[in-house]
């Protein structure tokens, strides 16, 4: 009676899987957005990476998509690349039928795969598969350019793979989720070395997650620690009013952070600090004195807003460009 029932499941799977007319009528093509591995970095990179997958495999056929997820730069960089995995009731005797961290692995049943959090991996893929022909996956897997256990969001679409209900799939690893803040990972010297938008929205998302949790208390670490504080980088907390609540800078601290409601005036008037409650988080673009070279310089900042202790708070670090 079990395997009668299974049987039937995969039958309807298979249907849901490869049925034309369920396949979302507004998803974007590849020659609408066409994403390489080694630019994924949001979410919406990866759907488009998985849609342009996706078309691949109908345009070439499986053996051919496979040789090209493995093998080619177009589809895998450091921690992204193109997996396919079998979708069928009996999770446990499911297959990958494309895993480029080790292609050993493809063809082979993983058995339970068992996460962080509890879950078995291909139990939630088919369940989501029998729900929708595509959708998000949260989960934690091994990070290929870490070799850590991490927190992982990836888009599946399902797919026909020679004959087989598959969902073709990528995921993006973000250092700047709960237990994914690296020190050595994420720190004033490492955007100081390397400074780019990613990763000082990385830092200030970090900051934030760490003001969020420890409150007031974390205000005097954000602004002292080494890992917070580096040279010409380092964080600021305000007010929604412009009240500076702390700063790491190490210019004069009695001075407030350039946001604070004295300098106001260094963006002609505009509620950048209005700008940034009301969209949650934004960039900044203006000149400051930088206090690591003692003169004015063109500076990004990230600012971010949180609700710590009930109390609404700006966080926020920048990077000067000259």
């Amino acid at each position: 009676m079990i395997r009668s029932t299974s049987l039937s499941l995969l039958v309807s799977l298979a249907t849901i899987l490869v049925s034309p007319a369920l396949v979302s009528a507004d998803s974007d093509t590849c020659a609408d957005r066409s994403v390489a591995a080694g630019a994924v970095r949001t979410q919406d990179d990866v759907r488009a990476f998985v849609q342009c997958a996706y078309e691949l495999v109908q345009e070439v056929g499986a053996e051919e998509a496979r040789r090209a997820f493995n093998e080619d730069e177009r589809w895998k960089s450091g921690s992204t690349y193109i997996f396919v995995d079998e979708v069928t009731p009996m999770t446990d005797m499911a297959r990958a039928f494309v895993f480029p961290p080790d292609p050993s692995r493809e063809g082979q049943p993983w058995g339970l795969l068992i996460d962080a959090f509890g879950n078995d991996y291909y139990k939630e893929l088919t369940r989501v598969m029998g729900h929708s022909d595509e959708g998000w996956l949260y989960y934690s897997f091994t990070n290929p350019a870490t070799g850590r256990d991490e927190p992982k969001a990836s888009y599946v679409k399902a797919l026909d793979w020679n004959g087989t209900p598959a969902a073709v799939g990528a995921g993006v690893y973000r250092r700047d989720m709960p237990g994914t803040c690296w020190r050595e990972e994420v720190s004033a010297m490492r955007l100081e070395e390397d400074p780019s938008p990613e990763r000082l929205q990385e830092f200030v998302r970090c900051a934030a997650m760490e003001l969020d949790s420890m409150g007031y208390f974390a205000t005097v670490s954000l602004a002292r620690d080494s890992r917070w504080r580096s040279g010409s980088i380092y964080l600021f907390g305000l007010d929604t009013y412009g009240y500076s609540l702390f700063t790491g800078s190490p210019a004069n601290p009695l001075l407030g952070s350039e946001l604070s409601s004295d300098l106001i005036g260094t963006f002609g008037e505009r509620n950048v600090l209005g700008v940034a409650d009301a969209f949650g988080e934004t960039f900044l673009y203006y000149a400051n004195r930088n206090p690591a070279a003692n003169q004015w310089q063109r500076k990004v900042t990230f600012v971010k807003r949180i609700t710590s202790f009930g109390v609404p708070v700006l966080i926020g670090a920048g990077y000067y460009l000259d």
